[in-house]
């Protein structure tokens, strides 16, 4: 393999090229693998955690018989509408529960910047101070009476040392949830293509010139083995 790839420097520069893109596009905070039931997993370089929101139901049932199916209904992106909102972060990480963490939820605005759909912090809506959650489980309730964009940022440490000592969770509330953006889409393909294929393909380019050689060594030794079977 070292002879190939000073035979062919291109195909080094490409694999670094693509490892060092893959990597970058891990810096941003990860949303995936959604459900309704348990959220979605929220991960940076560093940390990871199961998020989820609950909305108070708007109308109460009169019926102590009747379960409210709203009450169980997780969100993880966009929050339906405005109210009582319970936030839930699990902590994937071991190490997590022995660090003091504080929450801060900020209301966001655009960005000046008119070609981009970027958001920044506006204004805080509340505080956590820092706490070690040593059960593994980060609750917090906010009264949310206004539709827009918002984040809950988990800071790790008394004092967040390094950008990724904070954890952002962006959300939408009240905001229109059927379709996305085409920008989305565009992320979370290029997403699975930083992270797998181009890994794999590139892996590829370097094997194959060595598998006729793979070959005529595997065929050498069967014939090597029934040889010695032989004799």
């Amino acid at each position: 393999m070292k002879t190939l790839l000073a035979e062919k420097p291109h195909l080094l520069l490409l694999l670094f090229t693509i490892l060092l893109l893959a990597a970058c596009n891990r810096i941003s905070p990860v949303q995936h693998h959604y459900s309704t039931n348990v959220g979605c997993v929220i991960a940076n370089d560093l940390y990871a955690v199961y998020f989820s929101a609950y909305v108070a139901p708007e109308n109460s049932t009169s019926d102590p018989d009747e379960v409210d199916e709203s009450l169980y209904t997780s969100y993880c992106r966009s929050i339906p509408r405005t109210g009582t909102v319970f936030f839930t972060a699990d902590l994937i990480d071991e190490d997590l529960r022995e660090m003091p963490i504080s929450l801060r939820l900020v209301e966001q605005k655009p960005t000046d910047d008119s070609k981009t759909s970027d958001y920044s912090d506006s204004h805080i809506l509340t505080n956590v101070n820092a706490r070690i959650y040593s059960q593994g489980t980060i609750e917090t309730q906010v009264f949310i009476d206004k539709k827009g964009h918002y984040a809950l940022y988990l800071i790790v440490g008394e004092e967040a040392a390094f950008e990724d000592d904070i954890l952002k969770i962006p959300f939408t509330v009240g905001m229109e949830t059927t379709t996305q953006p085409m920008r989305y889409y565009v992320i979370q393909v290029t997403d699975l293509l930083m992270t797998f294929v181009f890994p794999a393909f590139i892996l590829l380019l370097i094997m194959l010139p060595m598998l006729p050689k793979l070959r005529l060594m595997a065929l050498s030794k069967i014939l090597s083995s029934a040889q010695n079977r032989e004799n």
